[in-house]
């Protein structure tokens, strides 16, 4: 049964045992039996099961000292108890373990489904948070038309390297680019073209860089790659790199561009938006002086 969850039964006595099981077959992807709580417990460790269902009073380990050991591997496990016992303190104990519930012996079926549909409901509801909720932090952190890290990103990602490097007082430098006359290409070759040349520049930047090395859209036609462990010189290498590159790039519909680059390399008394400044200035110059060349901040 697709998505059903897996399920641990230990139970001492093989007639209980064997009755139960063949109902929880039913309901479960996957059943692990144990007759006593060692042999639970080493099977729960083997297979980490959804649900461990467990009598209470077993021999070499009862349901109680078991549940502390699962528990103490996962505190959030679902755990239902069965027991003909009604004594205070097995019920005391089962609930300073914070378990799911306990069904008496003779199980009610019906009572043991009711329990275990709630139990197979939060996980069904905890699945689907944990499944949309990586989705929803790619959508916060990933640019939809060019497929890298977005300016929300790079400032978190920014920020945790400039900790580093106050830490470790390794170099960090920082390039801004920007596509030279992007806004003629988009007239007159329309925004399509104009996505395209985006997407095809992203990618060649991004394979082209070093995987410790942060390459983010910061807006419109304007990029940034954040660069650990890299000195002024070597940052400009790079820059100079990646210019020759774009310019003798053919992009789709036979289009050619240029990039305008400003860098800047994180100083004691800088801040991040220091740093951001003065890479902007860099690039601010570099477009006002011809473009399609590499200035420093």
């Amino acid at each position: 049964m697709d998505n059903s969850p897996t399920l641990l039964y230990v139970e001492d006595e093989d007639g209980i045992r064997d009755q139960l099981s063949r109902f929880l077959g039913y309901f479960s992807g996957e059943l692990y039996l144990a007759k006593d709580g060692k042999e639970g417990l080493e099977l729960y460790k083997k297979h980490l099961p959804d649900i461990v269902i467990s009598d209470i009073k077993m021999p070499k380990m009862d349901g109680i000292e078991m549940a502390k050991a699962i528990k103490a591997i996962d505190p959030k496990q679902h755990i239902v108890f069965t027991t003909a016992h009604s004594e205070s303190g097995f019920f005391m104990d089962a609930i300073d373990l914070q378990v799911d519930g306990y069904i008496l012996k003779p199980i009610n079926l019906d009572q043991l489904e009711k329990k275990l549909d709630g139990i197979k409901e939060h996980l069904r509801l905890k699945r689907y948070y944990e499944k949309h909720q990586e989705e929803l932090e790619r959508k916060a952190y990933i640019d939809d038309l060019t497929q890298i890290y977005n300016r929300t990103y790079f400032k978190e990602q920014f920020s945790k390297e400039i900790s580093r490097y106050k830490r470790e007082k390794t170099p960090l430098s920082l390039i801004f680019m920007d596509i030279d006359k992007f806004k003629d290409l988009n007239d007159n070759y329309g925004h399509q073209a104009g996505d395209e040349v985006l997407k095809e520049l992203a990618t060649l930047i991004n394979n082209n860089i070093r995987e410790m090395d942060t390459f983010s859209r910061w807006g419109g036609e304007e990029f940034a790659i954040i660069q650990p462990n890299t000195a002024p010189k070597n940052s400009k290498k790079v820059a100079e790199y990646l210019r020759k590159m774009i310019k003798k790039h053919l992009f789709s519909n036979n289009l050619s561009v240029t990039c305008s680059f400003g860098l800047a390399t994180f100083g004691d008394d800088d801040t991040q938006e220091l740093i951001m400044k003065r890479a902007d200035e860099a690039l601010y110059r570099a477009k006002n002086s011809g473009r399609d060349r590499v200035e420093i901040g």
